[in-house]
């Protein structure tokens, strides 16, 4: 196999370049939190024809050696390239003796999660760079589980990768077959989700709510359209229009360039197409372009107020608490009932769990180490012991049937929990206000160093390393004692308490260039919280800069 001409004129593009060459061939791209992800182009720290051909080969000899004939499938959503892509890797599958099952048109993370399980299949891969913007793309890999393979696996599945030759063409064993997955898995999937609907009463008087119930959703031109739109129709809501400008795939993303429901700018079409309605619309749902991740904004006093990825976690552990406390009679769940999120996610929902005897177990950011210990509670018989499981960043699950975190099944409760409070007179925000009074005022912030190449990671890194060394304790001016710190040194990830409850995470983000803080603020009063929040966050971006900027 040659280098393919379109690789090989894009570097003669950068000759002499030394910056763009050390860029692209510093090093071979890597897993990091979600799979291979990077920017589309030529070189080995790049996403490109060869090296997901490489990582490929290394995944079916991985597989072979452990099946005698395995099978997997194969997703893609609507990014540039992500068709192709997915159509030359079922195809290098195919050659290594490895049967591949292919969408045939994009397709949802949570869908080829759910695959693996159902067809019991040995694996799956998804080309996706979920939220990024128009130039990346990536690959995902998983374990027969249908969970993202855990850090333990991509280290081996990385040998394995790592000896393959990409430009050899060896054949070892008896060619597979290709598939294209029929129409039936979808409605698989589908009835899954419709079975995991949590109602609130009785079937009728949830179905009064929900035909009641006005709803605006933005696929952001990635795969949910058809499957949110079913899903919500099955649940029988009164009205779901979708934003024309980001209805059709599109992988360029032309009205919104960064394809991030966490980000404001992804709900400015919809804002537009709500206005021209008179704002009659009780929801806005966007979902990003693998609908994995959902966002939201509620009306609330004539306009739209954006949630937070931790707020849409209160309010989904807050109702799924309610609703299951109803089923049992009481107050409390059974013992055993655990719910699962990331050390970065709300630490509200802890004590939201221990009001109703529920465990929160926190785990390192990723989805597949939530689907990790789903995993391991099946295996100790306790399955059906899992409750909920999310990320701050747009991240949610209830429900068994997949191990990814899914967007179609979070537009779903969010419907469910709107339509709940419709028939109240109320909203989610002033659900939201009324778990803040119950358990305390709590706001979160999320923001980030952002760094452009390859070659500042170190720097990124030594920053993270004086933090280790007490450079967060030295700086008095935070204006509150640290009162613990927690260096989890393997995941380049600092914590540290503070007295009134506050709290600071610092970690590198494992998708982009960009050290990731997190600041979790208390207070009496919502705008306490809020104002104690952006003092933090102001005082902690301020000393790592002055860090940044000394090391540099």
């Amino acid at each position: 196999m040659e280098l393919p001409e379109d690789l090989a004129a894009e570097l003669a593009q950068i000759q002499g370049d030394r910056d763009e060459i050390y860029d692209r061939f510093c090093k071979d791209i890597a897993f990091g939190t979600s799979g291979l992800r990077g920017k589309m182009g030529a070189g080995t720290n790049r996403i490109n024809s060869v090296v997901l051909r490489k990582a490929t080969m290394g995944i079916a000899r991985y597989l072979t050696e452990r099946y005698e004939r395995p099978k997997l499938v194969i997703g893609f959503d609507t990014r540039i390239n992500s068709k192709e892509y997915a159509a030359s890797v079922a195809q290098v599958f195919a050659s290594h003796g490895v049967d591949a099952y292919i969408f045939g048109e994009a397709t949802p993370v949570p869908v080829v999660s759910f695959v693996v399980r159902h067809l019991r299949l040995n694996g799956g891969i998804m080309i996706t760079a979920s939220h990024n913007t128009r130039e990346y793309n990536g690959y995902k890999v998983y374990d027969h589980f249908g969970n993202q393979i855990d850090n333990a696996k991509a280290r081996l599945v990385e040998e394995y990768i790592r000896k393959e030759d990409p430009f050899c063409s060896d054949k070892t064993r008896e060619d597979g077959c290709v598939t294209v997955l029929e129409e039936g898995v979808k409605e698989a999937y589908l009835e899954a989700v419709r079975k995991n609907t949590l109602l609130w009463d009785e079937p009728d008087t949830c179905g009064d709510a929900f035909s009641q119930l006005k709803v605006c959703y933005t696929p952001l031109n990635g795969s949910g359209l058809g499957y949110v739109i079913k899903a919500l129709e099955s649940l029988g809501v009164g009205e779901v229009d979708v934003v024309e400008s980001q209805k059709e795939a599109d992988g360029n993303f032309p009205t919104c360039p960064s394809p991030n429901p966490e980000n404001d700018a992804a709900f400015a079409e919809a804002l537009k197409m709500c206005a021209a309605q008179g704002n009659k619309y009780d929801l806005i749902l966007a979902t990003d372009p693998d609908s994995d991740r959902m966002g939201a904004a509620v009306l609330t006093d004539g306009s739209y107020c954006k949630l937070s990825g931790n707020q849409v976690g209160e309010l989904m552990f807050d109702y799924i608490l309610r609703c299951k406390s109803r089923e049992t009679g009481g107050g409390r769940l059974p013992q055993e009932a655990v719910a699962i999120k990331s050390f970065v996610s709300s630490p509200l929902t802890e004590e939201m769990g221990r009001a109703y005897g529920v465990k929160v177990k926190n785990v390192f950011t990723g989805f597949k180490n939530i689907a990790l210990e789903m995993e391991r509670l099946k295996g100790e018989g306790r399955a059906g012991d899992f409750l909920f499981g999310f990320e701050e960043s747009l991240g949610y699950l209830y429900g068994d049937y997949t191990r990814d975190k899914d967007g179609i099944m979070a537009c779903q409760m969010l419907c469910l929990m709107a339509a709940e409070q419709k028939a109240a007179g109320k909203t989610l925000t002033d659900r939201l206000e009324e778990i803040y009074e119950q358990y305390g005022y709590t706001e979160s912030i999320t923001t980030a160093l952002v760094y452009k190449q390859e070659k500042d990671r170190g720097r990124m890194l030594l920053l993270v390393k004086s933090l280790f060394a007490g450079g967060l304790k030295s700086c008095e001016h935070l204006g509150k004692a640290i009162k613990k710190e927690y260096c989890y040194r393997q995941q380049n990830m600092y914590c540290a308490d503070l007295e009134g409850g506050h709290r600071i995470i610092i970690r590198p983000s494992g998708t982009e260039l960009k050290l990731k803080i997190y600041i979790f603020a208390k207070g009496e009063t919502r705008d306490e919280a809020i104002d104690k929040a952006a003092q933090l966050c102001a005082m902690v971006r301020e000393r790592l800069e002055k860090e940044a900027g000394e090391n540099g």
